[in-house]
């Protein structure tokens, strides 16, 4: 069995070789009519005179050959035949092509030799002349515009057929950008509508891109939102990229600078892939999506950059293989963090993946053709003007897309801010009726008490037997009184809390004296004189705080526990420190509260389950807290149920 395969691959070999043996001998005796491409009066009008299979290429690594030494009988052999346009990536060797060209006697002789692309830094024509040496006709993107004989963005070269002889032409090829030649031939009329075509079909090209750009400059300078100035600088750089390697910046902008067109093509190329990552890593919000994907795109937009300076200095020949890899690898992560984005339930980036996916199927195919990997049948410029006009399109879809999310959010933003201002105004409303009605309140309230204590001394004086009977009926009336000037109180403090009314003024204090002061506004109000106990201590305990505020929270404290207490139990006041706090304890001997509710006292308008048979808001506890909070101290409880509660306020010590 492995006899008989090699046998085959030996008989396959003899075949080879007799068929490149035969080709010689029939090219050195027929001469090159054998390869010659016959031109008809209807070619090269309304298409291309196709070159395909006419092209031979020879690869000069030297740079060194002249045409001397390629038209030399021994270089003959070395020509080999491209089945379609050369390719041959980034590289500084010198390529030779060679192609015949006969035309029948009804033929027109004058015809025109397009060269493509632009970018081609040297191209040079040799004709032979009727004497038999070779005429050079040098073109390129590093000489002139001016010096073009034919005024058009490719290397055009005229050329005529002066019989019915075949003709051998010759073209030298060396450039830093990437080695890619596309050869056609053209009557007149035919190059003439070439480039009528060519120039309306650029036109609605940068036209699109124009109006891209002005409508979303339009939109940075209504929202203010980075984003669509990242955009803006992105199809800037496109529009950069077209002319550069369209030839329209040689033409029409630098027509007498060529070295710095010639530099804009790889600066342009590296500008458009950064602006271009980065927007969309910012558009996708990688950074919050995926931190770590995030960092390596910023890594490639930073390489970009470098990229971009190197090109400027004339070295773009260096980094451009590393640009298109990177490229092509970039590219190629994109495509799959939109689809896993989706995947995700991120729909509001389905717009810009689908306007994105457009350009990565046309990013590889540009990418590998200038790489040399692949050889396409059209040029780099085709795929890139397609793909970029669909990407813009629906690129300018989720743009607009964006907009209208954008002004639904400012409208909600404005209701918002509306609903909030009506809130506030009705919250306004309410804080002066409350205002008002405690101040209505309070004077009524005063004659009460007022009267009620008169009732009392009146009574006491006059030692009759009626004074047993109105003493105690008075003390109810006072101690209404005095709770519902405390539920007023507490009231209108809750409202200046919440609504951040509340103007500080902080003054300096002895925790002693507070204690002392809010024992006493309750003295008149006991069952009996010692039921108020005070443990003040010898040492002064100063502190800085808002007087009125903490005498409320005092006197909350007080207040619940004579409440929620049995009538005449002991109440003690403490008043102690540590090495940073002072603190005022309030101990009862009250009902006590359960431990599943120890944590939810001092929410707002809560009431423990024992505690409903007793008259009250729930907001006593809660501006306990809110105070302490707002002094910068705490409020903590200690209780049993059935034995009684311990409230320590601590606050801090003025050093």
């Amino acid at each position: 069995m492995r006899q008989r395969l090699i046998i085959a691959f030996l008989q396959r070999c003899a075949c080879f070789l007799m068929i490149k043996i035969f080709l010689a001998l029939w090219f050195m005796c027929f001469g090159e009519s054998a390869w010659a491409l016959l031109l008809s009066p209807d070619m090269g009008i309304h298409a291309p005179a196709s070159l395909v299979g006419q092209l031979q290429v020879l690869r000069d690594e030297s740079g060194q050959l002249r045409i001397e030494d390629v038209t030399a009988s021994g270089k003959t052999a070395d020509f080999v035949t491209l089945t379609g346009d050369l390719s041959a990536g980034y590289t500084p060797d010198v390529y030779w092509l060679r192609f015949t060209l006969q035309r029948t006697a009804e033929t027109p002789a004058d015809w025109f030799i397009e060269v493509a692309p632009s970018y081609l830094d040297e191209v040079t024509l040799f004709v032979p002349s009727s004497d038999g040496t070779l005429t050079a006709t040098h073109l390129g993107d590093l000489h002139p515009y001016a010096q073009r004989p034919i005024p058009f963005r490719h290397f055009v070269f005229p050329l005529r057929l002066a019989d019915e002889q075949p003709l051998t032409l010759y073209l030298r090829l060396q450039t830093t950008s990437t080695m890619l030649a596309q050869v056609k031939v053209w009557q007149y009329a035919g190059l003439l509508a070439e480039a009528q075509t060519d120039s309306s079909l650029y036109s609605v090209y940068f036209g699109i891109l124009a109006l891209a750009f002005v409508s979303n400059l339009v939109f940075w300078l209504r929202l203010r939102e980075r984003l669509y100035l990242t955009y803006c600088a992105y199809l800037a750089a496109l529009t950069l990229v077209m002319m550069a390697t369209g030839g329209f910046l040689s033409q029409l902008l630098l027509p007498q600078r060529p070295v710095v067109a010639s530099h804009m093509v790889g600066v342009a190329v590296s500008l458009v892939y950064l602006f271009g990552t980065h927007f969309f890593i910012n558009v996708l919000h990688l950074r919050d999506h995926s931190p770590r994907l995030y960092r390596a795109y910023c890594g490639a937009v930073g390489f970009y950059a470098v990229c971009a300076l190197m090109a400027a200095a004339g070295h773009y020949g260096i980094v451009a293989p590393w640009l298109m890899r990177s490229a092509l690898m970039t590219t190629f992560g994109l495509s799959l963090v939109g689809p896993w984005l989706l995947w995700r339930g991120h729909r509001q980036y389905l717009f810009y993946i689908l306007a994105f996916s457009v350009n990565f199927a046309a990013v590889p195919l540009i990418t590998m053709t200038l790489l040399g990997w692949v050889s396409l049948p059209f040029s780099p410029d085709a795929i890139s003007g397609m793909g970029s006009v669909l990407h813009i399109v629906l690129l300018n879809f989720a743009i607009v897309d964006r907009l209208r999310q954008s002004e639904k959010k400012v409208l909600a933003a404005v209701k918002e801010t509306a609903a909030l201002a009506a809130e506030r105004e009705a919250a306004r409303q309410q804080r002066q009726f409350v205002a008002m009605v405690s101040h209505e309140f309070r004077t009524p309230l005063a004659v009460i008490d007022a009267t009620a204590q008169s009732v009392e001394i009146a009574c006491s004086q006059s030692a009759n037997a009626a004074y047993e009977f109105i003493a105690p009926r008075q003390e109810k009336i006072r101690r209404a009184v005095r709770r519902m000037v405390s539920l007023l109180d507490n009231f209108l403090t809750h409202e200046r809390l919440d609504f951040k009314e509340s103007k500080s003024q902080p003054e300096a204090a002895d925790l002693r004296e507070l204690a002392s002061e809010a024992a006493s506004n309750w003295s008149h109000l006991l069952h009996r004189p010692d039921q108020l106990h005070l443990a003040l201590g010898q040492e002064a305990m100063p502190v800085w705080i808002e007087r009125s505020m903490v005498a409320l929270a005092l006197s909350n404290l007080i207040d619940n526990a004579l409440k929620y207490a049995p009538p005449g139990s002991k109440v003690t006041v403490r008043v102690g420190k540590t090495a940073a706090n002072g603190w005022i304890e309030i101990e009862d001997q009250g009902i006590g509260v359960e431990a599943k509710e120890m944590a939810l006292i001092f929410d707002k308008f809560y009431r423990s389950g024992n505690a409903q048979r007793m008259p009250g808001a729930g907001l006593g506890l809660y501006l306990v807290r809110t105070i302490a909070h707002s002094q910068g101290g705490e409020i903590d409880v200690e209780s049993h149920p059935g034995q009684g509660s311990r409230f320590r306020l601590r606050l801090p010590l003025v050093k």
